[in-house]
């Protein structure tokens, strides 16, 4: 393909994003995306062999190379490069399932040299009798998750023409004629229309907060794994089957309650990475096109999770129609922060890998080792999981793992899909957040606080304070302190008067009509050294509500100070009481 003069073609806006955060960190791996599809079966390791070279020849962007001119990022569309897939057998290992992962990772390891190339590896592993895994890596500067899927199914097509089974198949696209779409993308009134769309839709979102507090973020990847087993599994297809919706969708659901209830906030923002890709030829080209869109919903408890979970999908579905317009051009718009970030809260990730394949008949599943990119903010990635069920990953950049508890996230969300999915009709505002372990511990185990007291009141427990330790300082307010001591005499001062004086008694009821600070708590104090019980007056109240509030509580005495005084009938001033003349008892 063409390669413009002045070195080369300038990067879209998601290699951008890509290209700099390597730049800040080179040496390390988290761009690599990667992953590898276990085919079992009496698969010819040659012809599959050469289906994977053939697929290389044909994927332009396997000639791609990088530079940096005048400090701009270009990209370079060179020849196809001299790549044969290596074949390495590992049956022999005592493990050989572990020893070929051990090898993926290690590969995963790589940061490969983005001057000079390649920027993706491929090894075919022969694991045992009729078993091979193919693995696969790409820097996400040239793929993103569609163009895996794209590859898988391209060499499926290229091994089954091999093998005699079936056609050619369908070649790749131009990679030119991607990059010209996009071109004509930038000013056409479609841009202008998902620009509307995305106005509209974010009109009052605020720019949502951080998982929570880090210092600079590392780009290393912190990960809690865990699976859904092949029983609730079977639960979540049922359940979208009730809503009308996909699996897939029924999680998006699952995730946007998990947001609602960790942040109590109803109206939802989650990031949903997408293709970026609507046009009859993106839809069969490889390349860096992903784009990060926004899902706003309002969740609303007297929903099903039936009827909610189908919102969710319509909500996603409308907006999946204008995930060409990027997102670092919606943040721009929005006004948000211009600090690099391309998220609008938590990132749901549901990708393909785990679903079943075929080369020419022998069954093939994928497996993901690495979505290839960063985790800045809490991101959720399922994908099909070993034994029928699911995988579920939280990430979170290792900045926060001081702060972020990824094993609880884990956990709410398990809980979440059991809830939803126990039985048909459960209201939003019922799914159960605990685990029935879990509600038995809160209920019963930490609640189990009952123990053996003193049959002494709280005036008494003070007075013991007091005489174990009379110079503590029991109360602080403004510049005022007041020791233990001091408290307790100015109570018992006050309490002796309300007894001698006010005639209160065990049983009955003392208001107290003043401001919080110094007298407010020598008041309360008093009254319960006098075995009565005191009802506290709020002075921001009107009179005549607090005059409604007397007249139920039926108070002996009411106590106040300057700022009260007066405002009920009877008050007794506490700043005119001179209680000096009392003995402390």
């Amino acid at each position: 393909m063409s390669d413009p003069v002045n070195g080369g073609r300038p990067l879209n806006e998601a290699q951008s994003g890509v290209w700099y955060a390597q730049r800040m960190d080179p040496l390390n791996p988290v761009f690599n995306m990667g992953g590898y599809l276990e085919i079992n079966g009496p698969a010819d390791p040659e012809l599959l062999k050469a289906a994977v070279t053939a697929l290389v020849a044909e994927d332009e962007t396997a000639r791609i190379t990088f530079s940096e001119v005048d400090g701009v990022p270009r990209q370079h569309f060179g020849d196809a490069p001299d790549f044969t897939v290596a074949l390495l057998d590992v049956s022999a290992e005592p493990d050989p399932v572990a020893a070929a992962r051990r090898r993926m990772l290690d590969d995963l390891g790589t940061v490969p040299d983005l001057e000079r190339g390649p920027l993706f590896h491929h090894i075919l592993f022969a694991v045992g009798p009729d078993r091979y895994f193919w693995y696969n890596r790409a820097h996400h500067l040239i793929n993103d998750g569609y163009s895996a899927t794209l590859m898988r199914r391209r060499a499926a097509e290229l091994y089954a023409s091999l093998a005699g089974a079936a056609g050619p198949g369908t070649p790749y696209g131009s990679f030119e004629r991607l990059l010209a779409e996009q071109d004509t993308y930038a000013t056409s009134k479609a841009r202008a229309r998902d620009a509307l769309y995305w106005k509209n839709v974010m009109a009052g979102a605020e720019y949502p907060a951080g998982p929570g507090a880090a210092g600079a973020l590392t780009h290393r990847i912190s990960r809690q794994t865990s699976s859904v087993d092949e029983e609730v599994f079977g639960r979540l297809v049922a359940f979208g089957a009730r809503a009308g919706i996909s699996w897939q969708q029924a999680v998006l659901a699952a995730a946007a309650l998990h947001r609602r209830l960790w942040t109590g906030d109803p109206d939802v923002l989650l990031s949903l990475p997408v293709s970026g890709r609507l046009g009859k030829d993106g839809m069969t080209v490889p390349g860096m096109m992903a784009n990060v869109i926004p899902l706003r919903c309002r969740v609303d408890n007297a929903e099903t999770c039936e009827e909610f979970a189908a919102r969710v999908a319509a909500l996603t579905l409308r907006a999946q129609w204008h995930q060409r317009y990027d997102s670092a051009d919606l943040m721009r718009d929005l006004g948000w922060p211009a600090n690099g970030r391309r998220r609008f809260g938590p990132v749901v990730n549901i990708v393909v890998a785990g679903e079943q394949s075929s080369f020419a008949g022998i069954p093939a599943v994928g497996h993901l080792l690495s979505t290839g990119g960063t985790a800045e903010d809490l991101s959720l990635t399922v994908s099909r999981g070993p034994d029928r069920g699911l995988r579920v990953d939280f990430t979170i950049d290792e900045a926060y793992r001081e702060s972020v508890d990824l094993s609880a996230y884990e956990r709410t969300f398990h809980q979440i899909v059991a809830s939803m999915t126990s039985e048909s009709g459960v209201l939003v505002g019922e799914v159960e957040v605990m685990s029935a372990r879990e509600r038995e511990l809160v209920l019963h185990a930490w609640n189990d606080t009952v123990r053996p007291v003193a049959g002494v009141t709280l005036g008494e427990r003070f007075e013991e304070q007091a005489e174990r330790d009379p110079d503590a300082t029991a109360l602080i307010f403004e510049d005022e302190h007041l020791s233990y001591g001091e408290l307790n005499a100015r109570a018992n001062r006050l309490a002796h008067h309300l007894i001698a004086h006010q005639g209160v008694r065990r049983g009955q009821t003392v208001g107290v009509l003043v401001e919080r600070g110094i007298t407010f708590a020598t008041a309360l104090l008093a009254v319960t050294k006098t075995g009565a019980t005191y009802a506290v007056l709020d002075p921001d109240f009107p009179d005549e509500r607090l005059a409604l509030i007397a007249g139920d509580a039926e108070p002996v005495t009411v106590l106040a100070h300057g700022p009260t005084h007066g405002r009920l009938a009877g008050t007794v001033d506490l700043d005119a009481l001179s209680v000096d003349d009392h003995p402390v008892t």
